[in-house]
C-alpha cells in the first residue's frame, strides 16, 4: 500500500486506542486520523502498546518473553500482541468480542508477518470452546470491570495461565472489600457488551479473587488515579513466588514503617 492508501485505511478503520506505527512518520493515533467524535462508538483514548508493554516485560523478564508464549483477552486492536511478539515471544492470541477491533487486528497483521500473532472474534465466555492450550502470560487489562460476572471471567484466563497473570482494572475506592454495580452502554467501543458489569472497590478484593483463581502470588505494579473517583490498579500474579525474582530485586526496599504496614496488610489477606 502508498502511504495515501494506508491513511485512508487508517481513517476508514477508525476510531483507534492502539497507536501503533505501520510506516515511518504513520502512526495510528496521530491526531490527523482521529476525526469528528461519534457519539456512538465514543472516543478511546491513545495508548502506546509497545512502551506500556515494554516497561512491564523489562521489570519481570530480563531477557524479554523469549520463549514464553502470550495471550491477550480483550485485545482490542492487537497492539500488544505484536508487542509481545517483537519483545520475543511465541505463540501470541488475543480474542475480543467487538468487531470492530479484531478488523484493526487484522489489518496490523499484514505489517507485522513474521509475528505469531492470531486474533479471533469471540467473548470471553465464548473462548475456552476455542480448546487452546495455556498460555505463559496472560493481560487481562481493561476488562474485569466489564464483566457480568468478573470471578468468572477471571478464573476462565486463570485456567488458560501458567505462570503470570497481569491483571489491569479500573477500581471505585470503597471501606470494604465488594463488588460495586457498574451499569453501561453496550454500544460505545470502550464499554463491555452485556450492560451489567462491577468494579472492585480496590486491589484487596482482586488479590483475594486471584488466590481463589490459583494465583496467591501478587505485587501491586500500580495504583493511580482515573476518571473521577475511579482509580486504576495493575496486579501482577503468579502461581510461584520465584516468578517476581527479578521484580523484587529492581526496586528499592520500602522505609522500614512502610514495610510494617504492607506486611501487616498481607497478614490480613492470608
Amino acid at each position: 500500500m502508498t502511504p495515501d492508501e494506508i491513511r485512508a485505511e487508517i481513517r476508514r478503520l477508525g476510531p483507534w486506542h492502539h497507536d501503533i506505527e505501520l510506516s515511518p512518520g504513520i502512526r495510528t493515533g496521530a491526531p490527523e486520523f482521529q476525526g469528528e467524535p461519534d457519539p456512538a462508538l465514543g472516543t478511546p483514548a491513545i495508548i502506546d502498546p509497545d512502551a506500556n508493554l515494554m516497561r512491564l516485560v523489562g521489570s519481570l523478564f530480563p531477557r524479554g518473553l523469549a520463549g514464553r508464549s502470550f495471550l491477550d483477552c480483550a485485545c482490542n486492536g492487537g497492539g500488544y500482541l505484536f508487542a509481545a511478539a517483537r519483545l520475543g515471544a511465541g505463540r501470541c492470541f488475543g480474542f475480543d468480542a467487538r468487531e470492530h477491533w479484531i478488523r484493526q487486528a487484522q489489518f496490523l497483521g499484514r505489517y507485522f508477518p513474521d509475528a505469531d500473532v492470531a486474533v479471533a472474534r469471540c467473548s470471553l465466555a465464548e473462548f475456552p470452546a476455542l480448546g487452546l492450550e495455556p498460555f505463559d502470560v496472560t493481560y487481562f487489562s481493561g476488562l474485569f470491570y466489564h464483566l457480568p460476572d468478573p470471578v468468572a471471567g477471571l478464573r476462565i484466563a486463570a485456567d488458560h495461565t501458567k505462570e503470570l497473570l497481569v491483571l489491569n482494572t479500573a477500581v471505585s475506592p470503597g471501606k470494604q472489600d465488594a463488588l460495586v454495580l457498574n451499569q453501561e452502554s453496550r454500544t460505545l467501543l470502550m464499554s463491555g457488551i452485556d450492560g451489567l458489569a462491577w468494579l472492585p472497590t480496590g486491589e484487596s478484593v482482586l488479590r483475594r479473587i486471584l488466590a481463589a483463581c490459583g494465583f496467591p502470588h501478587t505485587r501491586l505494579n500500580f495504583d493511580r488515579p482515573a476518571s473521577g473517583t475511579w482509580r486504576r490498579v495493575e496486579i501482577l500474579a503468579a502461581r510461584d513466588p520465584g516468578m517476581f525474582d527479578h521484580y523484587d530485586a529492581s526496586r528499592p526496599a520500602p522505609p522500614p514503617g512502610r514495610l510494617k504496614r504492607l506486611t501487616n496488610r498481607l497478614r490480613g489477606l492470608t
